[in-house]
């Protein structure tokens, strides 16, 4: 595109760069772009035109600036003899440029026509233009004017600075707040970015420097997202315009992935999902609009209904065995017990060396005992649903598996009879068991 250093040709193309963002749960666009190659990309353009600084108008649009539509009449910049920029509009369901009417004094304006930023409740633009005489250097300025759109007298900003040049607003909703590049002051080191903030009545409050951002370089086309994260550019020595995005928590701003040898500048987060910036391949080539986005997942393979129902009856009749299973192995324990009562301790149990967690006062309400490790687990998966506080327990050289555990005798058989009611049997046991 062009460089900020040079001021002149800077101003012939608009408003140098700008941010934006239009979104929700930005920060999924914002991971996915450490990794641009990874994204689906597509250039938006004429090939002979500049299609630059996109911003968010209204929730289906974006207002960019753009060299196209150039006749032989049409004013030219006497310095580049290219068309002065001139704002048109893309519809995003789409991606179809449209004409875009200007209001108030764009409509009057010979000159410069750069970003403009409409107010998030739509009654006015704030639009960046040249201004009506030139420096005594001879160099037309650039100031910000609020253009309202029921037909009031255009005003410029009341803390614009006749002598200096102000470009690049962009309106953070959220925030209720301008954002804009000044060389107001010589700032830090040229332009340098800037905010204020409009009230309730009306009032714009003094201007501040955003230090976060200002170095001895240009920073420019300033933006937000929704996390009121700062993106902007800034001029390099060997690469034009570089993006830079600053997040909650980040001491300093960061250089983006998606910088390249050529000016990058505009990003404007759609949702969160797609992302737009502008950017041009290398110096001094021309400038369009690139969209990056998260690659659509492919379609989930055809449901095998037969297979399903398939797999549902092996999982019923896999439940009902493990049910019967559990129910035949506590009578066995039962009986193990009593055929052993009083010849010390029976081995029948011992299958393998898993210590038992030990128990607590209390009452366990037990739905299922098993000899083998293996059906204890299946059974305990099986009724997880209707169970999910369910537990495995080894007791007694044998594994149990434990519905609830309570503290007093009374809630345990109201425990028992619920359970019961699944069909399901359960029984209580006068000890709280531990979890293995």
């Amino acid at each position: 595109m062009r460089s900020v250093m040079n001021t002149s040709k800077l101003l012939a193309l608009g408003a140098l760069f700008t941010f934006s963002s239009v979104a929700t749960a930005q920060s999924t666009m914002l991971t996915a772009l450490v990794q641009p190659d990874s994204l689906v990309h597509q250039e938006l353009g004429e090939i002979d035109a500049e299609d630059y600084a996109a911003h968010p108008y209204g929730k289906g649009h974006l207002l960019f600036l753009s060299t196209r539509g150039g006749t032989a009449t049409t004013a030219k910049d006497p310095q580049t003899n290219a068309p002065f920029a001139r704002p048109y509009l893309l519809r995003l369901k789409d991606l179809k440029t449209l004409p875009y009417e200007l209001p108030g004094i764009l409509a009057e304006q010979p000159y410069h026509i750069g970003q403009c930023a409409l107010m998030p409740d739509s009654s006015a633009l704030i639009a960046s233009h040249s201004r009506k005489k030139p420096y005594a250097s001879g160099r037309v300025g650039m100031t910000l004017s609020y253009i309202p759109f029921n037909g009031d007298k255009a005003k410029e900003l009341p803390f614009i600075d006749a002598t200096a040049d102000y470009q690049h607003p962009w309106f953070d909703e959220k925030a209720y707040t301008l954002y804009f590049a000044s060389n107001v002051d010589g700032g830090k080191g040229g332009y340098d970015l800037y905010k204020t903030t409009l009230s309730f009545d009306g009032v714009w409050s003094t201007p501040q420097a955003v230090d976060i951002a200002n170095t001895a370089a240009n920073e420019v086309f300033p933006s937000t997202s929704e996390d009121l994260d700062l993106f902007f550019s800034r001029s390099s020595n060997n690469y034009g315009l570089q993006l830079y995005h600053h997040g909650m928590g980040d001491s300093t701003p960061v250089a983006m992935a998606l910088n390249n040898r050529g000016d990058d500048f505009g990003l404007v987060l759609l949702n969160d999902s797609t992302a737009l910036f502008s950017q041009s391949k290398r110096a001094g080539s021309p400038t369009n609009l690139h969209i990056y986005s998260l690659p659509i997942p492919p379609p989930p393979p055809p449901v095998d209904t037969a297979a399903l129902a398939a797999q549902a009856l092996e999982d019923s009749l896999t439940a009902a065995a493990l049910k019967a299973d559990s129910i035949a192995a506590f009578n066995l324990a039962n009986s193990a017990h009593q055929a052993t009562a009083g010849k010390g301790k029976s081995n029948t149990w011992v299958t393998d060396n898993t210590p038992e967690p030990g128990t607590t006062s209390g009452y366990s309400i037990i739905v299922g005992g098993f000899v083998d490790r293996d059906l204890a687990d299946g059974f305990l998966e099986s009724i997880l649903g209707w169970a999910p506080e369910a537990f495995l327990s080894r007791y007694n050289e044998k594994y149990y598996i434990v519905h609830s555990v309570h503290k007093y005798r009374d809630d345990a058989n109201t425990a028992k009879a619920s359970v019961n009611k699944r069909d399901y049997r359960a029984w209580v046991l006068g000890k709280g068991l531990k979890s293995l």
